[in-house]
C-alpha cells in the first residue's frame, strides 16, 4: 500500500498559526509549556523554587535558590537573540512544514528579519 502524497499532508495552517499566536505573551507561554511541562525550573539550578517578576522584560522569571534571573531563552539556541518568540515561533514552523528547508532570503521576507539574522 501506497503512502499519502506531499498534497495529503496534514497540519497547523499558517492563518491557525496566527490565531494561536496574537502576541508576544501567547508564543513565551507556549515555550514555556514545551520547555517546562511540569512548571517552571531555574534555567542554571534545576530549582523549582522560582517566582515571576513584575515588569520583567528581558528576563521574567527570578530563581529563590541561586537568585539569579532567567528566561525561557536561556541556555537553548534562542539565547543571545533579539529576534521575538512570536518570530521564532513562525521560523520554525517555515523550517518544519518546508520540504527541502528554508533559505536566509525566505526567512529574511517572510519574518521581517535582516539575512544575516536569518
Amino acid at each position: 500500500m501506497k503512502a499519502p502524497g506531499k498534497a495529503h499532508r496534514s497540519g497547523i495552517s499558517l492563518v491557525n498559526l496566527f490565531e494561536m499566536f496574537p502576541d508576544e505573551d501567547s508564543a513565551r507561554e507556549w515555550f514555556e509549556s514545551c520547555r517546562w511541562p511540569e512548571g517552571v525550573r531555574c534555567a542554571r539550578c534545576n530549582s523549582n523554587m522560582v517566582n515571576r517578576v513584575e515588569n520583567g522584560k528581558p528576563m521574567p522569571w527570578r530563581c529563590s535558590d541561586c537568585k539569579k534571573y532567567f528566561s525561557v531563552q536561556m541556555g537553548t539556541f534562542m539565547a543571545e537573540s533579539k529576534v521575538p518568540l512570536r518570530k521564532w515561533v513562525y521560523a520554525i514552523y517555515l523550517h518544519l512544514t518546508s520540504l527541502k528547508g528554508v533559505s536566509s532570503m525566505k526567512l529574511h521576507r517572510d519574518i521581517g528579519v535582516s539575512q544575516k539574522t536569518a
